[in-house]
């Protein structure tokens, strides 16, 4: 007999706070305090302080000022500093996809899928469809270390567009900039690939920027 898989309180507190920072629901600099969360959640003490140890290590709490958590706030130097870090690796992706011409499969489902979502869909329902059509491109290269490390940034990537949630893409501009991005990669030219993923990555920090200072 097959064990079944569980979630502890801890591990589901942690996706419950997670989605509310990544929504938008808590906003950048809202505390994350035990009490609050114990309140909030009916949950004891020491299960919360767990789980923001766990949200610490994900980037998606940090000690304000007065030492207490709070939900970060990036600024325009951590949004350039997490593209900087990002670029390399999904360039790299882009050249072992063209070079080796690697099955992009995964990558159409979850353009599809992003496709099919409705003009009505709410903005997290787009971010996890853009968030899973990157993700494909990654794993489409084989490399389980590469994926990995890809996965430590998603949170403050999710972050970064939570931030930006007024002015994020709708569905149908979302799905025409992937789908070229999708073709360029097929398309076996190298450069062209290349320079189309580094033209989608800077237009997302351009996006925070102006979006930042407006």
């Amino acid at each position: 007999m097959s064990a079944l898989n569980t979630v502890s309180t801890r591990d589901a507190l942690v996706d419950e706070v997670r989605t509310l920072i990544l929504s938008g629901e808590f906003e950048p600099g809202t505390p994350l305090t035990e009490t609050g969360l114990s309140e909030k959640f009916g949950v004891a003490r020491p299960t919360v302080r767990s789980a923001l140890q766990v949200l610490t290590a994900r980037h998606l709490a940090v000690q304000s000022e007065g030492r207490s958590l709070i939900v970060p706030a990036l600024d325009i130097a951590d949004v350039r500093d997490l593209y900087f870090v990002r670029l390399p690796l999904e360039l790299e992706c882009v050249s072992a996809i063209v070079e080796r011409n690697l099955t992009l499969d995964e990558a159409q489902a979850q353009l599809s899928a992003m496709e099919q979502l409705p003009d009505t869909a709410d903005w997290v329902r787009r971010v996890e469809a853009h968030t899973a059509f990157h993700v494909a491109i990654v794993d489409a290269v084989g490399s389980t270390r590469l994926s990995r490390v890809y996965s430590t940034l998603q949170d403050e990537i999710q972050l970064c567009l939570a931030q930006i949630k007024d002015s994020y893409p709708q569905r149908e501009e979302l799905t025409n900039e992937h789908r070229a991005l999708l073709d360029d990669l097929r398309s076996g030219d190298l450069e062209r690939a290349r320079s189309q993923m580094r033209a989608h990555l800077g237009g997302a920090v351009t996006n925070f920027t102006r979006h930042s200072s407006s």
